[in-house]
């Protein structure tokens, strides 16, 4: 018997609460960053408060991959991963050649310099934390979720609308979270019944990529009568995503002046950078340079509007993450992204060919991550969404080489 039965008690128990932390640690982290990702504040720009955990674990990462001379996480050591980081620092660069050339403001640089930053420390320390587990990469993105629809709880949802602001992506999401492992039929028809509904309550984006998801892995397995059932799937999701991506050209009765300034933002961006490929504008350049053009835009379209504010001004945001970083830091400063839309449209390829551990979540994400890039606004909580997709694709990566665990049945 030991002569300090304490001592070895208190050892015992420290060893097996630090087994605990280090097993369930990082998927607390997931869950809590996750979760206030999606409330934010202002500094500089709007930073997710999420962002401050991952800022402060950067830190930490770095240090721990200089002393173990390479970066123990399995998601770091992808080359998928390298490039992108090596394009995010191209991005970058792109930006400060433009922002010099440009003479930009120091409150439009700032922003525009810090959220390329933030992508980058979000790229890294996420990745860190999700490293070879589904589970990680499910808690953060559903904690996101959750947190989308308590924010909508606390605030109200934008234009009043619950379904696509506040519970629709939350309940999607979930729904197509929990039918996997189910029968290939069995995800199909959960995926459809959502893009449906979510077409019925007037969320066409969301409905769209939900008939999407599900006509494209329908065709994959279909056979027979339930091939042409596919094949409408497929089609009505084409028609309803290009019915939400035409509502940002055309006016709507509810949210008529929004749409009219996502039409002239959209317009002048395509103009900036066919203007000025290499260069780009510079930061944030609708708040400056481009807001006469903007607002004689607008004017043509609906003439009676007087001009924007400056407040207004500076919280003009163009509805394409790829299109606002090629107008702002021209072909350098869309590099990152151009390199992400090749790694979603692959992962997309893979994931409808060969199952994955809860496909119909993966799918979903994954086809957010494409439709955001191409119709969405780079800025807020948009980077943190960017890096789960890229996270997503790499965790299929890892799963196609046969190095992670198969926790589902198909």
């Amino acid at each position: 018997m030991s002569a300090n039965p304490h001592y070895e008690y208190t050892k015992s128990d420290e060893s097996r609460w630090t087994r605990l932390l280090a097993r369930d640690g990082p998927a607390a982290l997931c869950a809590v960053s996750g979760f206030l990702s999606a409330f934010t504040v202002s500094l500089v720009g709007q930073m997710p408060v999420g962002e401050v955990i991952l800022l402060i674990l950067l830190p930490w990462i770095l240090i721990k991959t200089f002393l173990n001379r390479g970066s123990s996480s399995r998601l770091h050591q992808l080359g998928w991963f390298r490039l992108l980081l090596v394009l995010a620092g191209c991005m970058l660069f792109g930006y400060i050649v433009s922002d010099l050339f440009r003479n930009t403001s120091w409150g439009n640089l700032s922003r525009g310099w810090a959220r390329v930053a933030f992508l980058g420390i979000d790229l890294v320390s996420i990745a860190y934390l999700i490293d070879q587990s589904w589970k990680r990469l499910q808690v953060f993105i559903l904690a996101l979720y959750v947190g989308y629809t308590v924010a909508a709880l606390i605030n109200g949802p934008l234009y009043g609308d619950w379904w696509q602001f506040g519970l629709g992506y939350t309940l999607t999401a979930f729904a197509f979270f929990f039918c996997g492992g189910r029968t290939v039929l069995i995800q199909v028809l959960v995926m459809a019944a959502m893009g449906v509904l979510s077409l019925a309550l007037g969320a066409r984006s969301l409905g769209g990529i939900s008939l999407l998801a599900a006509g494209l892995l329908g065709l994959r397995y279909a056979r027979g009568i339930l091939r042409p059932v596919a094949i409408v799937f497929s089609l009505g999701a084409m028609l309803a995503l290009a019915s939400a991506a035409s509502g940002v050209f055309r006016d709507n009765q509810d949210h008529t002046s929004s749409n009219i300034e996502r039409q002239s933002m959209i317009e002048t961006a395509g103009e900036a950078f066919t203007g000025s490929p290499l260069i780009g504008q510079g930061s944030w350049f609708t708040a400056s340079r481009a807001i006469r053009q903007l607002e004689e835009k607008r004017r043509i379209i609906d003439p009676s509007f007087k001009g924007y504010t400056d407040e207004e001004a500076r919280m003009l945001s163009i509805h394409s993450q790829l299109l606002v970083a090629l107008a702002e830091g021209g072909i350098l400063g869309g590099a990152f992204f151009i390199g992400m839309a090749v790694l979603l449209l692959k992962t997309i390829r893979h994931v409808i060919r060969e199952p994955v551990p809860h496909r119909a979540f993966v799918l979903l994400i994954v086809l957010l991550g494409l439709w955001n890039l191409c119709m969405s606004p780079f800025s807020g909580v948009a980077r943190v969404e960017i890096v789960l997709a890229i996270c997503t694709c790499l965790l299929v990566m890892l799963q196609r080489r046969g190095e992670l665990e198969e926790d589902y049945r198909e």
